[in-house]
Protein backbone atom coordinates (compact mmCIF):
# COMPACT_ATOMS: atom_id res chain seq x y z
CA UNK A 1 0.00 0.00 0.00
CA UNK A 2 1.64 3.34 -1.01
CA UNK A 3 1.72 6.21 1.48
CA UNK A 4 -1.61 8.03 1.40
CA UNK A 5 -1.70 11.75 0.69
CA UNK A 6 -2.59 12.43 4.33
CA UNK A 7 0.53 10.60 5.54
CA UNK A 8 3.02 12.26 3.17
CA UNK A 9 3.19 15.65 5.02
CA UNK A 10 3.67 13.85 8.33
CA UNK A 11 6.44 11.72 6.89
CA UNK A 12 8.13 14.80 5.41
CA UNK A 13 7.96 16.55 8.78
CA UNK A 14 9.37 13.52 10.60
CA UNK A 15 12.17 13.20 8.08
CA UNK A 16 13.21 16.85 8.40
CA UNK A 17 13.26 16.58 12.18
CA UNK A 18 15.29 13.36 12.08
CA UNK A 19 17.74 14.99 9.70
CA UNK A 20 18.17 17.99 11.99
CA UNK A 21 18.87 15.70 14.93
CA UNK A 22 21.24 13.62 12.84
CA UNK A 23 23.25 16.70 11.83
CA UNK A 24 23.26 17.91 15.40
CA UNK A 25 24.79 14.65 16.63
CA UNK A 26 27.32 14.53 13.76
CA UNK A 27 28.50 18.07 14.63
CA UNK A 28 28.99 17.04 18.27
CA UNK A 29 26.42 19.52 19.53
CA UNK A 30 24.97 19.08 22.99
CA UNK A 31 21.58 17.49 22.93
CA UNK A 32 19.33 19.06 25.55
CA UNK A 33 16.62 17.25 27.47
CA UNK A 34 14.08 18.91 25.22
CA UNK A 35 15.89 17.66 22.15
CA UNK A 36 16.06 14.18 23.63
CA UNK A 37 12.31 14.22 24.29
CA UNK A 38 11.78 15.47 20.78
CA UNK A 39 13.85 12.62 19.45
CA UNK A 40 11.79 10.11 21.43
CA UNK A 41 8.59 11.62 20.06
CA UNK A 42 9.84 11.40 16.50
CA UNK A 43 10.85 7.78 16.76
CA UNK A 44 7.61 6.97 18.59
CA UNK A 45 5.73 8.51 15.66
CA UNK A 46 7.84 6.48 13.26
CA UNK A 47 7.15 3.33 15.23
CA UNK A 48 3.41 4.04 15.28
CA UNK A 49 3.38 4.74 11.54
CA UNK A 50 5.37 1.55 10.88
CA UNK A 51 3.01 -0.55 12.99
CA UNK A 52 0.02 0.95 11.21
CA UNK A 53 1.49 0.17 7.78
CA UNK A 54 2.63 -3.30 8.80
CA UNK A 55 -0.76 -4.28 10.16
CA UNK A 56 -2.78 -2.96 7.22
CA UNK A 57 -0.44 -3.94 4.43
CA UNK A 58 1.25 -7.08 5.69
CA UNK A 59 -0.52 -8.94 8.48
CA UNK A 60 -4.05 -8.74 7.12
CA UNK A 61 -4.81 -9.87 3.57
CA UNK A 62 -7.23 -7.77 1.50
CA UNK A 63 -10.87 -8.35 2.52
CA UNK A 64 -11.82 -9.93 -0.83
CA UNK A 65 -9.49 -12.93 -0.32
CA UNK A 66 -9.88 -13.54 3.42
CA UNK A 67 -12.33 -16.37 2.76
CA UNK A 68 -9.60 -18.51 1.18
CA UNK A 69 -7.23 -20.77 3.12
CA UNK A 70 -4.43 -18.54 4.35
CA UNK A 71 -0.77 -19.01 5.18
CA UNK A 72 -0.27 -16.97 8.34
CA UNK A 73 1.89 -13.92 7.73
CA UNK A 74 4.38 -14.59 10.52
CA UNK A 75 4.53 -18.33 9.89
CA UNK A 76 5.15 -17.95 6.17
CA UNK A 77 7.54 -14.99 6.26
CA UNK A 78 9.44 -16.56 9.16
CA UNK A 79 9.90 -19.74 7.12
CA UNK A 80 11.19 -17.69 4.19
CA UNK A 81 13.55 -15.57 6.31
CA UNK A 82 14.96 -18.66 8.02
CA UNK A 83 15.75 -20.01 4.54
CA UNK A 84 13.77 -23.19 5.01
CA UNK A 85 13.76 -25.39 1.89
CA UNK A 86 10.65 -24.58 -0.12
CA UNK A 87 9.65 -28.25 -0.36
CA UNK A 88 9.31 -28.26 3.44
CA UNK A 89 7.11 -25.15 3.27
CA UNK A 90 5.03 -26.91 0.60
CA UNK A 91 4.71 -30.05 2.69
CA UNK A 92 3.90 -28.39 6.01
CA UNK A 93 2.17 -25.10 5.13
CA UNK A 94 1.00 -24.42 1.59
CA UNK A 95 0.28 -28.01 0.50
CA UNK A 96 -2.27 -28.67 3.29
CA UNK A 97 -3.89 -25.30 2.52
CA UNK A 98 -4.25 -26.19 -1.16
CA UNK A 99 -5.82 -29.54 -0.22
CA UNK A 100 -8.63 -27.87 1.72
CA UNK A 101 -10.63 -26.88 -1.37
CA UNK A 102 -11.58 -28.38 -4.71
CA UNK A 103 -9.97 -25.49 -6.59
CA UNK A 104 -6.68 -25.85 -4.66
CA UNK A 105 -6.07 -22.12 -4.14
CA UNK A 106 -4.66 -20.45 -1.05
CA UNK A 107 -3.40 -17.00 -0.07
CA UNK A 108 0.06 -16.02 1.14
CA UNK A 109 2.21 -12.93 1.49
CA UNK A 110 5.00 -12.27 -1.01
CA UNK A 111 7.87 -9.90 -0.32
CA UNK A 112 7.62 -8.70 -3.94
CA UNK A 113 3.88 -8.40 -4.59
CA UNK A 114 2.28 -8.49 -1.14
CA UNK A 115 -0.81 -10.63 -0.52
CA UNK A 116 -1.85 -12.81 -3.45
CA UNK A 117 -3.88 -15.88 -4.32
CA UNK A 118 -1.81 -18.88 -5.44
CA UNK A 119 -2.90 -21.47 -7.99
CA UNK A 120 -1.82 -25.12 -7.64
CA UNK A 121 -3.94 -26.90 -10.29
CA UNK A 122 -3.29 -27.00 -14.06
CA UNK A 123 -6.84 -26.07 -15.12
CA UNK A 124 -6.66 -22.81 -13.18
CA UNK A 125 -3.07 -22.18 -14.31
CA UNK A 126 -4.08 -22.58 -17.96
CA UNK A 127 -6.84 -19.98 -17.75
CA UNK A 128 -4.68 -17.63 -15.71
CA UNK A 129 -1.82 -17.67 -18.24
CA UNK A 130 -3.79 -17.74 -21.48
CA UNK A 131 -6.60 -15.28 -20.68
CA UNK A 132 -4.40 -12.20 -20.60
CA UNK A 133 -7.37 -9.87 -20.94
CA UNK A 134 -8.77 -11.15 -17.63
CA UNK A 135 -5.40 -11.71 -15.95
CA UNK A 136 -2.81 -9.24 -17.29
CA UNK A 137 0.58 -8.96 -15.65
CA UNK A 138 0.51 -6.84 -12.52
CA UNK A 139 1.95 -3.36 -13.10
CA UNK A 140 5.01 -2.46 -10.99
CA UNK A 141 3.75 -1.14 -7.62
CA UNK A 142 3.99 2.63 -7.24
CA UNK A 143 5.50 2.29 -3.76
CA UNK A 144 8.56 0.59 -5.32
CA UNK A 145 9.39 3.54 -7.58
CA UNK A 146 13.04 4.60 -7.22
CA UNK A 147 13.93 1.36 -5.45
CA UNK A 148 16.81 -0.81 -6.64
CA UNK A 149 14.26 -3.47 -7.63
CA UNK A 150 12.43 -0.95 -9.79
CA UNK A 151 15.53 0.66 -11.33
CA UNK A 152 17.09 -2.67 -12.21
CA UNK A 153 14.14 -4.92 -13.13
CA UNK A 154 10.86 -3.03 -13.36
CA UNK A 155 11.74 -0.75 -16.23
CA UNK A 156 10.24 -0.53 -19.73
CA UNK A 157 11.07 -4.12 -20.70
CA UNK A 158 8.99 -6.95 -22.08
CA UNK A 159 9.21 -8.84 -18.79
CA UNK A 160 7.89 -6.17 -16.43
CA UNK A 161 5.65 -4.02 -18.61
CA UNK A 162 1.90 -4.68 -18.27
CA UNK A 163 -0.07 -5.24 -21.45
CA UNK A 164 -0.32 -2.03 -23.38
CA UNK A 165 1.04 -0.05 -26.31
CA UNK A 166 4.61 0.13 -25.00
CA UNK A 167 4.72 -3.64 -24.41
CA UNK A 168 3.18 -4.45 -27.79
CA UNK A 169 5.58 -2.12 -29.60
CA UNK A 170 8.43 -4.36 -28.54
CA UNK A 171 6.83 -7.51 -29.94
CA UNK A 172 5.71 -9.11 -33.22
CA UNK A 173 3.39 -11.99 -34.03
CA UNK A 174 5.26 -15.25 -34.58
CA UNK A 175 3.90 -16.96 -37.70
CA UNK A 176 4.25 -20.45 -36.21
CA UNK A 177 2.76 -19.88 -32.75
CA UNK A 178 0.62 -16.77 -33.38
CA UNK A 179 2.05 -15.43 -30.12
CA UNK A 180 3.53 -12.01 -29.56
CA UNK A 181 7.28 -12.41 -29.15
CA UNK A 182 10.09 -9.85 -28.83
CA UNK A 183 11.14 -8.45 -32.20
CA UNK A 184 14.82 -8.65 -31.30
CA UNK A 185 14.48 -12.06 -29.67
CA UNK A 186 13.01 -13.52 -32.85
CA UNK A 187 16.38 -12.68 -34.44
CA UNK A 188 18.25 -13.96 -31.38
CA UNK A 189 16.54 -17.33 -31.65
CA UNK A 190 17.75 -17.69 -35.24
CA UNK A 191 21.25 -16.67 -34.13
CA UNK A 192 21.44 -18.81 -30.95
CA UNK A 193 25.04 -18.69 -29.63
CA UNK A 194 25.58 -22.47 -29.42
CA UNK A 195 29.31 -22.17 -30.10
CA UNK A 196 29.70 -19.60 -27.33
CA UNK A 197 28.09 -21.99 -24.83
CA UNK A 198 30.58 -24.68 -25.75
CA UNK A 199 33.62 -22.41 -25.68
CA UNK A 200 32.77 -21.12 -22.22
CA UNK A 201 32.14 -24.69 -21.01
CA UNK A 202 35.68 -25.54 -22.14
CA UNK A 203 36.97 -22.52 -20.26
CA UNK A 204 35.16 -23.69 -17.11
CA UNK A 205 36.63 -27.21 -17.41
CA UNK A 206 40.11 -25.69 -17.54
CA UNK A 207 39.45 -24.07 -14.16
CA UNK A 208 38.13 -27.35 -12.73
CA UNK A 209 41.15 -29.27 -13.99
CA UNK A 210 43.49 -26.97 -12.05
CA UNK A 211 42.33 -28.82 -8.92
CA UNK A 212 44.81 -31.68 -9.14
CA UNK A 213 44.20 -33.38 -5.79
CA UNK A 214 40.47 -32.88 -5.41
CA UNK A 215 37.64 -32.15 -7.79
CA UNK A 216 34.91 -31.50 -5.26
CA UNK A 217 33.37 -28.26 -6.44
CA UNK A 218 30.81 -25.75 -5.19
CA UNK A 219 28.44 -26.34 -8.08
CA UNK A 220 26.21 -23.29 -7.81
CA UNK A 221 29.17 -20.92 -7.37
CA UNK A 222 30.79 -22.15 -10.59
CA UNK A 223 27.54 -22.26 -12.53
CA UNK A 224 26.63 -18.68 -11.60
CA UNK A 225 30.07 -17.61 -12.82
CA UNK A 226 29.65 -19.56 -16.07
CA UNK A 227 26.15 -18.24 -16.78
CA UNK A 228 27.26 -14.68 -15.94
CA UNK A 229 29.95 -14.87 -18.63
CA UNK A 230 27.42 -16.38 -21.04
CA UNK A 231 24.87 -13.64 -20.36
CA UNK A 232 27.46 -10.86 -20.51
CA UNK A 233 28.91 -11.87 -23.88
CA UNK A 234 25.68 -13.12 -25.47
CA UNK A 235 23.71 -10.20 -24.04
CA UNK A 236 25.80 -7.14 -24.78
CA UNK A 237 29.27 -8.25 -25.79
CA UNK A 238 30.77 -7.67 -22.32
CA UNK A 239 33.07 -10.25 -20.76
CA UNK A 240 32.75 -10.31 -16.97
CA UNK A 241 35.53 -12.93 -16.92
CA UNK A 242 33.78 -14.47 -13.92
CA UNK A 243 34.98 -18.00 -14.69
CA UNK A 244 38.64 -17.09 -14.18
CA UNK A 245 38.29 -14.14 -11.78
CA UNK A 246 35.36 -14.66 -9.43
CA UNK A 247 36.06 -11.49 -7.41
CA UNK A 248 36.97 -8.93 -10.04
CA UNK A 249 35.44 -5.44 -10.04
CA UNK A 250 32.49 -6.08 -12.35
CA UNK A 251 31.63 -9.50 -10.94
CA UNK A 252 31.60 -8.03 -7.42
CA UNK A 253 29.49 -5.12 -8.61
CA UNK A 254 26.94 -7.34 -10.33
CA UNK A 255 26.72 -9.73 -7.35
CA UNK A 256 26.31 -6.77 -5.00
CA UNK A 257 23.43 -5.44 -7.10
CA UNK A 258 21.65 -8.80 -7.22
CA UNK A 259 21.95 -9.22 -3.45
CA UNK A 260 20.69 -5.69 -2.88
CA UNK A 261 17.79 -6.15 -5.31
CA UNK A 262 16.33 -9.00 -3.26
CA UNK A 263 17.10 -7.69 0.23
CA UNK A 264 14.13 -8.85 2.36
CA UNK A 265 14.02 -5.65 4.44
CA UNK A 266 13.79 -3.32 1.46
CA UNK A 267 11.35 -5.60 -0.35
CA UNK A 268 9.16 -5.42 2.76
CA UNK A 269 9.62 -1.67 3.29
CA UNK A 270 10.22 -0.26 -0.22
CA UNK A 271 9.56 3.34 0.85
CA UNK A 272 12.90 3.26 2.74
CA UNK A 273 14.71 2.18 -0.46
CA UNK A 274 15.03 5.54 -2.14
CA UNK A 275 17.34 8.56 -2.05
CA UNK A 276 14.72 10.14 0.21
CA UNK A 277 15.91 8.01 3.14
CA UNK A 278 19.53 7.63 2.04
CA UNK A 279 20.86 9.49 5.09
CA UNK A 280 19.55 6.66 7.30
CA UNK A 281 20.94 3.81 5.17
CA UNK A 282 24.45 4.69 3.90
CA UNK A 283 25.10 1.07 2.83
CA UNK A 284 21.94 1.15 0.75
CA UNK A 285 23.11 4.39 -0.84
CA UNK A 286 26.26 2.57 -1.90
CA UNK A 287 24.08 -0.12 -3.52
CA UNK A 288 22.27 2.57 -5.52
CA UNK A 289 25.64 3.98 -6.56
CA UNK A 290 26.82 0.53 -7.69
CA UNK A 291 23.67 0.08 -9.76
CA UNK A 292 24.15 3.52 -11.34
CA UNK A 293 27.69 2.54 -12.34
CA UNK A 294 26.39 -0.70 -13.87
CA UNK A 295 23.62 1.05 -15.81
CA UNK A 296 26.01 3.76 -16.97
CA UNK A 297 28.37 1.07 -18.24
CA UNK A 298 25.49 -0.45 -20.19
CA UNK A 299 24.69 2.93 -21.73
CA UNK A 300 28.34 3.40 -22.64
CA UNK A 301 28.38 -0.01 -24.36
CA UNK A 302 25.14 0.78 -26.21
CA UNK A 303 26.62 4.01 -27.60
CA UNK A 304 29.89 2.29 -28.52
CA UNK A 305 28.11 -0.66 -30.13
CA UNK A 306 25.95 1.65 -32.22
CA UNK A 307 29.08 3.36 -33.53
CA UNK A 308 30.65 -0.01 -34.38
CA UNK A 309 27.54 -1.15 -36.24
CA UNK A 310 27.70 1.88 -38.51
CA UNK A 311 31.03 0.59 -39.86
CA UNK A 312 30.80 -3.20 -39.51
CA UNK A 313 28.53 -6.22 -39.83
CA UNK A 314 27.88 -6.40 -36.08
CA UNK A 315 30.09 -9.41 -35.37
CA UNK A 316 31.00 -9.71 -31.69
CA UNK A 317 34.31 -8.05 -30.75
CA UNK A 318 34.70 -9.97 -27.49
CA UNK A 319 33.91 -13.43 -28.84
CA UNK A 320 35.91 -13.16 -32.08
CA UNK A 321 35.85 -16.91 -32.80
CA UNK A 322 32.15 -16.90 -33.62
CA UNK A 323 29.85 -14.96 -35.91
CA UNK A 324 26.92 -15.34 -33.49
CA UNK A 325 25.46 -11.90 -32.78
CA UNK A 326 24.87 -10.67 -29.26
CA UNK A 327 21.43 -9.54 -28.11
CA UNK A 328 22.37 -5.86 -27.96
CA UNK A 329 23.43 -5.91 -31.62
CA UNK A 330 20.09 -7.44 -32.57
CA UNK A 331 18.16 -4.89 -30.51
CA UNK A 332 20.05 -2.02 -32.14
CA UNK A 333 19.34 -3.49 -35.57
CA UNK A 334 15.65 -3.79 -34.68
CA UNK A 335 15.63 -0.20 -33.34
CA UNK A 336 17.14 1.06 -36.59
CA UNK A 337 14.52 -0.76 -38.66
CA UNK A 338 11.78 0.62 -36.41
CA UNK A 339 13.08 4.19 -36.85
CA UNK A 340 13.87 4.56 -33.16
CA UNK A 341 10.64 3.12 -31.74
CA UNK A 342 12.80 1.04 -29.40
CA UNK A 343 14.57 3.63 -27.23
CA UNK A 344 17.94 3.32 -25.48
CA UNK A 345 16.08 3.16 -22.16
CA UNK A 346 14.03 0.20 -23.40
CA UNK A 347 17.16 -1.50 -24.76
CA UNK A 348 18.97 -1.07 -21.44
CA UNK A 349 15.97 -2.24 -19.45
CA UNK A 350 15.57 -5.33 -21.63
CA UNK A 351 19.24 -6.20 -21.10
CA UNK A 352 18.64 -6.01 -17.34
CA UNK A 353 15.60 -8.24 -17.76
CA UNK A 354 17.73 -10.67 -19.75
CA UNK A 355 20.13 -10.91 -16.78
CA UNK A 356 17.34 -11.57 -14.30
CA UNK A 357 15.58 -14.09 -16.53
CA UNK A 358 18.66 -15.99 -17.60
CA UNK A 359 21.44 -15.83 -15.01
CA UNK A 360 20.66 -17.36 -11.59
CA UNK A 361 17.71 -19.27 -13.05
CA UNK A 362 19.82 -21.23 -15.55
CA UNK A 363 22.66 -21.63 -13.03
CA UNK A 364 20.12 -23.16 -10.64
CA UNK A 365 18.66 -25.45 -13.31
CA UNK A 366 22.08 -26.83 -14.33
CA UNK A 367 23.14 -27.24 -10.69
CA UNK A 368 19.93 -29.16 -9.99
CA UNK A 369 20.50 -31.37 -13.04
CA UNK A 370 24.04 -32.14 -11.87
CA UNK A 371 22.65 -33.11 -8.46
CA UNK A 372 20.10 -35.46 -10.03
CA UNK A 373 22.78 -37.06 -12.20
CA UNK A 374 25.09 -37.46 -9.19
CA UNK A 375 22.36 -39.12 -7.10
CA UNK A 376 21.01 -41.33 -9.90
CA UNK A 377 24.03 -43.18 -11.36
CA UNK A 378 21.88 -45.26 -13.70
CA UNK A 379 20.44 -42.07 -15.25
CA UNK A 380 23.92 -40.54 -15.42
CA UNK A 381 25.34 -43.55 -17.26
CA UNK A 382 22.47 -43.68 -19.74
CA UNK A 383 22.84 -39.94 -20.44
CA UNK A 384 26.62 -40.32 -20.84
CA UNK A 385 26.19 -43.16 -23.34
CA UNK A 386 23.94 -40.88 -25.39
CA UNK A 387 26.45 -38.01 -25.26
CA UNK A 388 29.30 -40.31 -26.33
CA UNK A 389 27.22 -41.79 -29.13
CA UNK A 390 26.71 -38.33 -30.61
CA UNK A 391 30.00 -36.59 -29.69
CA UNK A 392 32.38 -39.57 -29.74
CA UNK A 393 34.60 -40.92 -26.96
CA UNK A 394 37.91 -39.35 -27.95
CA UNK A 395 39.83 -37.80 -24.97
CA UNK A 396 39.13 -34.21 -25.90
CA UNK A 397 36.35 -31.67 -25.47
CA UNK A 398 33.91 -31.58 -28.37
CA UNK A 399 31.59 -28.63 -28.86
CA UNK A 400 28.09 -29.86 -29.80
CA UNK A 401 26.39 -28.27 -32.77
CA UNK A 402 22.74 -27.27 -32.91
CA UNK A 403 22.02 -30.38 -34.97
CA UNK A 404 23.84 -32.66 -32.51
CA UNK A 405 21.99 -31.47 -29.40
CA UNK A 406 18.75 -32.40 -31.16
CA UNK A 407 20.07 -35.97 -31.37
CA UNK A 408 20.18 -36.40 -27.58
CA UNK A 409 16.54 -36.87 -26.49
CA UNK A 410 17.34 -38.62 -23.21
CA UNK A 411 19.40 -35.67 -21.94
CA UNK A 412 16.46 -33.48 -22.90
CA UNK A 413 14.26 -35.71 -20.70
CA UNK A 414 16.72 -35.27 -17.82
CA UNK A 415 16.51 -31.49 -18.24
CA UNK A 416 12.70 -31.45 -18.33
CA UNK A 417 12.29 -33.77 -15.36
CA UNK A 418 14.77 -31.69 -13.37
CA UNK A 419 12.76 -28.55 -14.14
CA UNK A 420 9.60 -30.35 -12.98
CA UNK A 421 10.89 -31.97 -9.79
CA UNK A 422 13.37 -29.28 -8.76
CA UNK A 423 11.43 -26.15 -9.57
CA UNK A 424 13.61 -23.09 -10.13
CA UNK A 425 11.05 -20.35 -9.38
CA UNK A 426 8.81 -20.07 -6.35
CA UNK A 427 6.10 -18.38 -8.42
CA UNK A 428 5.47 -16.50 -11.65
CA UNK A 429 5.15 -12.71 -11.48
CA UNK A 430 1.66 -11.88 -10.25
CA UNK A 431 -1.29 -11.28 -12.53
CA UNK A 432 -4.14 -8.97 -11.56
CA UNK A 433 -7.86 -9.69 -12.07
CA UNK A 434 -9.47 -7.03 -14.28
CA UNK A 435 -13.07 -7.98 -13.51
CA UNK A 436 -14.92 -10.31 -11.16
CA UNK A 437 -14.43 -13.77 -12.59
CA UNK A 438 -14.58 -17.48 -11.82
CA UNK A 439 -11.24 -19.27 -11.84
CA UNK A 440 -11.66 -23.05 -11.65
CA UNK A 441 -14.56 -22.77 -9.22
CA UNK A 442 -13.18 -19.90 -7.15
CA UNK A 443 -14.69 -16.43 -7.57
CA UNK A 444 -12.02 -13.73 -7.63
CA UNK A 445 -12.91 -10.05 -7.48
CA UNK A 446 -11.44 -7.25 -9.54
CA UNK A 447 -8.02 -6.14 -8.36
CA UNK A 448 -7.01 -9.47 -6.80
CA UNK A 449 -3.41 -10.49 -7.42
CA UNK A 450 -2.89 -14.08 -8.55
CA UNK A 451 0.27 -16.16 -8.90
CA UNK A 452 1.13 -19.82 -9.47
CA UNK A 453 2.89 -21.92 -6.83
CA UNK A 454 5.24 -23.62 -9.26
CA UNK A 455 6.41 -26.43 -6.99
CA UNK A 456 2.88 -27.19 -5.82
CA UNK A 457 1.84 -27.52 -9.48
CA UNK A 458 4.85 -29.57 -10.56
CA UNK A 459 4.59 -31.90 -7.57
CA UNK A 460 0.81 -32.11 -7.38
CA UNK A 461 -0.02 -35.75 -6.48
CA UNK A 462 -3.42 -35.34 -8.13
CA UNK A 463 -1.63 -34.80 -11.44
CA UNK A 464 1.70 -36.62 -11.29
CA UNK A 465 2.40 -40.20 -10.27
CA UNK A 466 4.90 -40.37 -7.40
CA UNK A 467 5.74 -36.69 -7.98
CA UNK A 468 8.79 -36.44 -5.71
CA UNK A 469 10.63 -39.22 -7.57
CA UNK A 470 13.11 -38.28 -10.31
CA UNK A 471 12.05 -40.15 -13.48
CA UNK A 472 13.25 -38.69 -16.80
CA UNK A 473 11.17 -41.29 -18.67
CA UNK A 474 8.07 -39.26 -17.77
CA UNK A 475 9.01 -37.05 -20.73
CA UNK A 476 9.56 -39.84 -23.25
CA UNK A 477 7.30 -39.77 -26.33
CA UNK A 478 3.93 -41.16 -25.24
CA UNK A 479 5.03 -41.01 -21.59
CA UNK A 480 3.34 -39.68 -18.49
CA UNK A 481 4.03 -36.00 -19.21
CA UNK A 482 2.34 -36.23 -22.59
CA UNK A 483 -0.70 -37.95 -21.09
CA UNK A 484 -0.88 -35.45 -18.22
CA UNK A 485 -0.71 -32.53 -20.63
CA UNK A 486 -3.46 -33.95 -22.82
CA UNK A 487 -5.71 -34.51 -19.82
CA UNK A 488 -5.05 -31.35 -17.83
CA UNK A 489 -2.92 -28.95 -19.89
CA UNK A 490 -0.45 -26.48 -18.42
CA UNK A 491 0.93 -28.92 -15.84
CA UNK A 492 4.62 -28.32 -16.72
CA UNK A 493 5.39 -24.62 -16.94
CA UNK A 494 8.94 -23.87 -15.71
CA UNK A 495 9.01 -20.97 -18.19
CA UNK A 496 5.37 -19.98 -17.70
CA UNK A 497 3.10 -20.06 -20.78
CA UNK A 498 1.06 -17.92 -23.13
CA UNK A 499 1.90 -14.42 -24.35
CA UNK A 500 4.00 -13.74 -21.23
CA UNK A 501 6.09 -16.91 -21.49
CA UNK A 502 9.72 -16.38 -20.50
CA UNK A 503 11.60 -14.95 -23.48
CA UNK A 504 14.70 -16.91 -22.50
CA UNK A 505 13.21 -20.40 -22.79
CA UNK A 506 15.20 -21.48 -25.86
CA UNK A 507 18.34 -19.71 -24.68
CA UNK A 508 18.27 -21.46 -21.29
CA UNK A 509 17.36 -24.89 -22.68
CA UNK A 510 20.12 -24.70 -25.28
CA UNK A 511 22.66 -23.69 -22.63
CA UNK A 512 21.74 -26.86 -20.75
CA UNK A 513 21.66 -29.03 -23.89
CA UNK A 514 25.21 -27.95 -24.76
CA UNK A 515 26.71 -27.97 -21.27
CA UNK A 516 25.41 -31.30 -19.91
CA UNK A 517 26.66 -33.55 -22.77
CA UNK A 518 30.10 -31.92 -22.56
CA UNK A 519 30.09 -32.40 -18.79
CA UNK A 520 29.05 -36.06 -18.98
CA UNK A 521 31.62 -36.83 -21.64
CA UNK A 522 34.46 -35.51 -19.48
CA UNK A 523 33.44 -36.18 -15.85
CA UNK A 524 31.71 -38.70 -13.61
CA UNK A 525 29.59 -37.10 -10.89
CA UNK A 526 28.93 -38.18 -7.28
CA UNK A 527 28.02 -36.62 -3.95
CA UNK A 528 30.64 -36.38 -1.17
CA UNK A 529 30.07 -38.85 1.66
CA UNK A 530 29.35 -36.03 4.11
CA UNK A 531 26.96 -34.12 1.80
CA UNK A 532 24.02 -32.43 3.53
CA UNK A 533 22.04 -33.18 0.35
CA UNK A 534 22.08 -36.97 0.77
CA UNK A 535 18.36 -37.23 1.45
CA UNK A 536 17.16 -34.40 -0.78
CA UNK A 537 18.29 -31.24 -2.52
CA UNK A 538 18.22 -28.37 -0.02
CA UNK A 539 17.31 -25.01 -1.53
CA UNK A 540 16.53 -21.47 -0.47
CA UNK A 541 12.93 -20.28 -0.45
CA UNK A 542 13.01 -16.71 -1.79
CA UNK A 543 12.06 -16.18 -5.44
CA UNK A 544 14.70 -18.41 -7.11
CA UNK A 545 15.02 -21.73 -5.26
CA UNK A 546 18.82 -21.98 -5.31
CA UNK A 547 20.73 -25.00 -3.97
CA UNK A 548 22.50 -24.33 -0.68
CA UNK A 549 26.20 -25.21 -0.46
CA UNK A 550 25.93 -28.02 -3.00
CA UNK A 551 29.27 -29.82 -3.34
CA UNK A 552 29.70 -32.47 -6.06
CA UNK A 553 32.68 -34.72 -6.74
CA UNK A 554 33.97 -34.76 -10.30
CA UNK A 555 36.12 -37.62 -11.55
CA UNK A 556 37.90 -36.90 -14.83
CA UNK A 557 37.48 -39.41 -17.63
CA UNK A 558 40.34 -37.85 -19.63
Amino acid sequence: MPLTSSLIPAVNNIKSQILALWLSVSNNKTITTAAANKKISIFAALAFMSLYLIYNKFILPPPQIRHLPRAGFFEFVSSISKKRPYDEILKEITGPLAAKTDHGMYTAFSLVTGWAVYVTRPEAAKKLLLKTDLFPKHAPPKDKKDTILSKFIMGPNIISLPQGTQWKNQRIVNSQSSLLIPKFYNRFHRSMPIQLFGELAQKLFVEWDKEVDSLSIDVFDFMTRWTLDVIGIAGFDFNFNAIEEKDNEWVDRYNHIIKATFSPFFLLFPFFDSPYWGFLFPKRKRSHDELDLFLNKMQEIIVHKRQILENSDGISTVNKSTTEKDLLTLMLEAAKEENGKITDEEIKSNLCGFFIAGHDTTATAISNAMYNLATHPEVQEKAREEAIRVLGDQPEDVLPTLEQIKEMPYIQMVIKETLRRNTVLQSILARVVTEDTDLAGCVLTKGTRVGIDMMALHRNPLIWEDPETFKPERFAPGGEAEAVNKKHGTSWIPFSNGARMCIGINFSLNEQRVFLPMLLKKYELSLPDDSNHKEKLITTAISILKPVNLQINLKRRY
